[in-house]
């Protein structure tokens, strides 16, 4: 979504935010339809003019299921001097990510609403552009195998459609309000408060994941661990980031830092009867109004901790409002009490009539004018959320937090307070033109028991004692006048300021209130609020989503804290890795013994001394890294067997905040596939490796990361006649070579290896496991064509040539295929060395050959190696690949011609040579008679980036003549060494359409120069550290100033000098911003996260 949103804000052709809001331009919001799967609705009947209309973009004369005057009607009254230019009706997280681009560039006045019914205005804005959910309607059902069911909501979902749905579909709910407008985005994002509060808290503590779209664009899934995997088949990687998103939305969220289209909801049965009823109380003078009010708080007088469960079941909502049967007003008690006992009516009402009985017990002194209690069946439970048939929502409200009992029971005349203000303004009916109701709505009983979910949600007033709210309704609405009920006499502001006023110091966080200025008068707790200021530094920190009474960035004094710290974050234990274990395919392995104390050992997890059911040892795992890496031992290898590993595993380090590497082969000469005191994900078992004809012919091959190079050869050389380009070092492991580019020695005829790379399987930072194919070959490995974006193949060509775990792991390679030559060329020539004269002469030859741009044919099948190595020796490692390779007689003929051409120019004297035509099954017997072993070599490698870097050089040409003489001349006791260049070129820097889709940075360089030592006695690593860098700051330095990024050098000391083409960089910064956000891989030598505002 990142790079969509930058394509959104270029077709528009817009510019940077500035301080002040620009108006809203028609031809801005005409081409902006013309992108959405949904509608773009205008207040102005010329909103098209000098542009074509698109079919998407309706002004008001325009008729249709959305027009502008049908949405914007359903606004609160009060919202009515607030409507916008214009409204975006979207139809899914797309077109909010497009929305979200367009404000952002267009610098509009911006609002989000679902379903309206904001008292605060919010869900509105005069002068600017209202994104509407309103449209985004679906509900569904997930049914788990263990029983458990699930429903996914979108955020336009009113509680009216909820209830139906669930009424008809299923036999279960979840905790939610009552009013039938309210639309789920910002009801569940507030807290989700409602009847069911007191037996099994607020609606987000039922939020087991979210949809969301963040301000930058990124559509993102967040999940409470525990119920992402029966949701959805997979473990997210968790960082603490992705948990305070959640915890931030579910309770803050009002698009303070992303905007929800979906929710995911746990749910639990839905009772077949409930007890309903409502005792009403004629008012007679003030002392009837405080006797009321005292009843409520005599019988809510108990700590919640202290509340039997029949108690949490009942609540009870003291409301005073006209009546509606007759003249006059009433105070009311209603009743909602969700019996356990529910399975009959008479069951429910005998389990609620004791407890009811024992509420009315504190009503002394009241006349009462009706009441009862009656069992209602499921279809009658919600009766006013039948038949919303009010259009327009007329009230004028204040309401308020009442953080504790004490604050509205007997607290210094506070309740006379309140009744010589009601029975005043009762009095007074009907002269003002408005009626009145308030009412108080009762929180604790489970709400404020359940520390678990408040952990895990941001509702802030969790432990309030309720709320109490006061409102005024136009006797006409024709002639309402809002100004009056606000700030008149006996208005909502009067109420505020001379009965609420002492009612704590917050405000009511789901209705967001008229008369709050302050955001600290939302969120009241101070601990909470800053926690929320850090969430919207990470997830919004250039207040895209700015508006009134929203979460602000925090000042200079949180920004040095502005990171998310990891909560109880420590080393993992040896239980830990137990727990773990028992969850994989695969195993762990750790060095010590004992490692599961007095667990069971599960299979999984064999220690040093209990290499047990075939599984790998610690030792005999760590033993495949090179000897140079040796001392570099993790504190446990976690041996993946499958994607799902991967991403258990990921999950698990990242939310111990650990160290760790991954690796494949671990062939890695910088040592980057293992560390100290971390821990290893190896691919090594990861081994598969199949075969798919397409219906045109083609032959695809899919290899996982595990499969080392000389099974490779073995595979296809027994199953196929194809093969793809790949190097030729028998322990290599496919994962870390085909990412880093598969050179090898079919480079200069077909190209790298990661050219040939059309589709990956990879995990990325947030436990997401993706498919993404190149356009052109995927309907023939799936059969069929799915919707691509540019993100998609902007994924695939970081991976190809850069993928050491920078976006994410991948966990199989979809290769296309060229056929197998039936016979190829190979062989070697040697020659002595007697003066430095001959090692110019020799590297003269390699230059002129490889001089010309223009080559023939002939010449790109040819590939040597030039080596140089101990004993006076100069060796030609020879590969040819003739384009006449059906006989071995035609094969050899043509590549003896090429041959001479080289090895004209060589003076040395030829001690011996040996070149063969080789049929296909013998071609590679050296690599399948490889027996393993460590390697033990410790190496330098450059990168020439030109043939002037190495042949018209002459500081580089004597320097290096005169550096290997010496060195044949004064051999290093214990150790020897060799010399090589690698040519590139030809197909491999020609392949301009491959190159655009690889991102291997190496592709337009000449070679690699590489000088390696090599131990034969009892010599220490860091004698053959020595010669190396003597070596290389002698010699190698005046090749270029960049590493051969294949091999990412041990002498690497910045990502500079492996991520060396500046353009290339910062595109992958750029994919790595969208895959990566929160820096889930991070390693010395990875692509780093852009900086902030780059």
């Amino acid at each position: 979504m990142w790079r969509r949103v930058i394509a959104v804000v270029a077709v528009l052709g817009l510019q940077a935010e500035a301080t002040t809001k620009n108006p809203v331009s028609n031809a801005d919001m005409c081409k902006l339809a013309k992108t959405l799967d949904g509608k773009v609705l205008l207040s102005t009947a010329t909103c098209c003019v000098g542009y074509a209309r698109p079919v998407n973009y309706l002004c008001p004369a325009n008729t249709g299921d959305e027009t502008f005057a049908k949405t914007t009607a359903q606004y609160l009254m009060d919202c009515d001097g607030e409507i916008p230019d214009g409204v975006i009706i979207a139809k899914g997280p797309g077109d909010v990510s497009k929305a979200l681009a367009y404000a952002k560039a267009a610098n509009v006045a911006f609002r989000v609403k679902s379903g309206g019914h904001s008292q605060a205005c919010l869900s509105t804005v005069k002068d600017g552009v209202v994104l509407s959910l309103e449209s985004m309607k679906k509900i569904e059902y997930i049914n788990h195998d263990d029983g458990s069911v699930f429903v996914t909501i979108e955020a336009g979902v009113t509680l009216t459609q909820l209830r139906a749905d669930y009424i008809a579909n299923s036999d279960v709910y979840f905790p939610h309000g009552l009013d039938p407008w309210i639309g789920a985005g910002g009801h569940f994002t507030g807290g989700g408060v409602g009847h069911l509060v007191r037996k099994f808290g607020f609606g987000s503590d039922f939020v087991v994941g979210m949809d969301v779209v963040l301000p930058s664009g990124e559509f993102v899934q967040v999940f409470e661990p525990e119920y992402e995997e029966r949701l959805t088949g997979r473990l997210s990687v968790y960082n603490e980031r992705d948990r305070q998103l959640l915890w931030g939305l579910k309770g803050s969220g009002h698009a303070n830092f992303g905007v929800v289209t979906k929710f995911w909801m746990r749910t639990i049965p839905r009772p077949a009867y409930v007890v309903l009823g409502k005792y009403s109380y004629n008012i007679a003078d003030k002392t009837s109004v405080e006797e009321y009010w005292n009843s409520m708080c005599g019988y809510y007088s108990k700590a919640p901790a202290d509340e039997t469960a029949e108690e949490r079941n009942l609540l009870v909502w003291p409301m005073v409002s006209n009546n509606r049967e007759g003249p006059g007003f009433l105070m009311r008690f209603i009743i909602y009490y969700i019996p356990d006992n529910n399975s009959t009516a008479q069951g429910a009402l005998d389990e609620a009539t004791p407890v009811v009985n024992a509420f009315l017990t504190h009503v002394n002194g009241l006349t009462l004018h009706s009441g009862g209690i009656e069992a209602v069946a499921e279809s009658g439970q919600f009766p006013n959320l039948v038949d919303p048939s009010v259009s327009r929502y007329a009230p004028t409200c204040v309401s308020r937090i009442v953080p504790s009992r004490e604050d509205v029971c007997n607290r210094d005349g506070w309740i006379g307070k309140f009744a010589d203000f009601i029975y005043d303004e009762i009095s007074l009916f009907p002269s003002r033109g408005t009626t009145l109701f308030t009412y108080f709505d009762k929180w604790g009983g489970a709400a404020s028991l359940n520390d678990a979910n408040f952990e895990q949600t941001s509702v802030n007033t969790r432990n309030a004692y309720g709320t109490i709210q006061f409102c005024r309704i136009p006797l006409n609405v024709a002639t309402r006048d809002t100004n009056a009920m606000i700030n008149g006499e006996g208005g909502t502001k009067d109420f505020n300021d001379s009965v609420l006023a002492d009612v704590g110091n917050g405000w009511y966080l789901n209705f967001l209130d008229t008369l709050a200025t302050e955001p600290e008068q939302i969120y009241t707790e101070p601990a909470v609020y800053q926690r929320l200021q850090k969430v919207k530094n990470v997830y919004d920190p250039t207040n895209v989503l700015d508006r009134p009474l929203g979460v602000p960035l925090p000042g200079s004094e949180f920004l040095a804290d502005s990171t998310l710290a990891l909560v109880g974050a420590s080393a993992p234990t040896g239980q830990d890795y137990c727990k773990l274990s028992g969850t994989l395919e695969g195993a762990v392995l750790m060095p010590m013994m004992g490692c599961c104390g007095s667990s069971v050992v599960p299979p999984g997890f064999p220690c040093t001394a209990d290499p047990a059911n075939g599984n790998l040892s610690y030792a005999e795992s760590h033993n495949r890294v090179l000897v140079d890496c040796d001392d570099l031992k993790p504190n446990a290898v976690i041996i993946a067997r499958s994607a799902l590993d991967v991403t258990k595993s990921l999950k698990f380090i990242k939310e111990r905040d650990i160290d760790y590497r991954i690796r494949s082969g671990a062939h890695s000469q910088s040592c980057a596939s293992t560390c100290s005191n971390c821990v290893v994900i190896s691919l090594e078992k990861m081994k598969g490796i199949g075969y798919v004809t397409s219906d045109t012919g083609a032959t695809f091959m899919g290899v996982e990361p595990g499969v080392v190079l000389k099974e490779l050869i073995a595979d296809y050389q027994d199953h196929s006649d194809v093969y793809f380009p790949h190097g030729l070092d028998a322990p290599v492991g496919l994962g870390g070579h085909l990412g880093g580019g598969a050179v090898g020695y079919l480079t200069r005829k077909f190209g790298f290896g990661a050219d040939f790379i059309v589709g990956v399987e990879l995990v990325l930072g947030n436990g997401k496991f993706v498919q993404v194919y190149d356009q052109d070959y995927e309907e023939q490995l799936l059969g069929y064509r799915r919707a691509h974006n540019d993100e998609d193949q902007d994924l695939l060509w970081a991976v190809k040539g850069n993928a050491h775990a920078n976006v994410g792991v991948v966990t199989r390679y979809w290769m296309r295929t060229i056929p197998r030559p039936s016979y190829m060329v190979k062989g070697f020539y040697l020659f002595g060395v007697q003066s430095a004269v001959h090692l110019r002469s020799f590297w003269g030859s390699v230059c002129k050959f490889y001089s010309v741009s223009d080559e023939s044919p002939k010449a790109k099948n040819l590939i040597i190696w030039p080596f140089v190595r101990s004993g006076n020796q100069l060796m030609l490692q020879v590969f040819y690949l003739p384009d006449r390779n059906d006989t071995a007689s035609g094969a050899l003929a043509e590549a003896e011609e090429v041959l001479h051409e080289f090895l004209v120019g060589v003076t040395a004297p030829l001690i011996t040579q040996s070149i063969q035509a080789v049929p296909d099954k013998m071609q590679f017997a050296d690599i399948l008679n490889d027996q393993g072993g460590r390697t033990t070599y410790s190496c330098t490698s450059r990168l020439v980036r030109k043939r002037e870097d190495v042949c018209d050089n002459w500081s580089f040409l004597d320097s290096f003549a005169d550096r290997m003489w010496y060195e044949m001349v004064n051999p290093v006791v214990d150790q020897t060494f060799f010399a090589y260049f690698d040519p590139w070129g030809s197909a491999a820097t020609t392949n301009d359409p491959d190159f655009v889709k690889s991102s291997f940075m190496g592709r337009h360089a000449w070679g690699t120069f590489q000088y390696c030592r090599t131990p034969v006695g009892a010599v220490t690593r860091e004698a053959l550290w020595a010669t190396v860098d003597t070596f290389d700051s002698l010699i190698a330095s005046q090749i270029s100033d960049s590493w051969y990024v294949n091999f990412q050098d041990r002498t690497t000391t910045n990502r500079s000098q492996v991520l060396f083409v500046p353009e290339v960089n910062e595109r992958l910064q750029t994919i790595k911003a969208k895959y990566d956000t929160t820096g889930v891989f991070s390693s010395p030598l990875t692509v780093t996260l852009p900086e902030r505002g780059w």
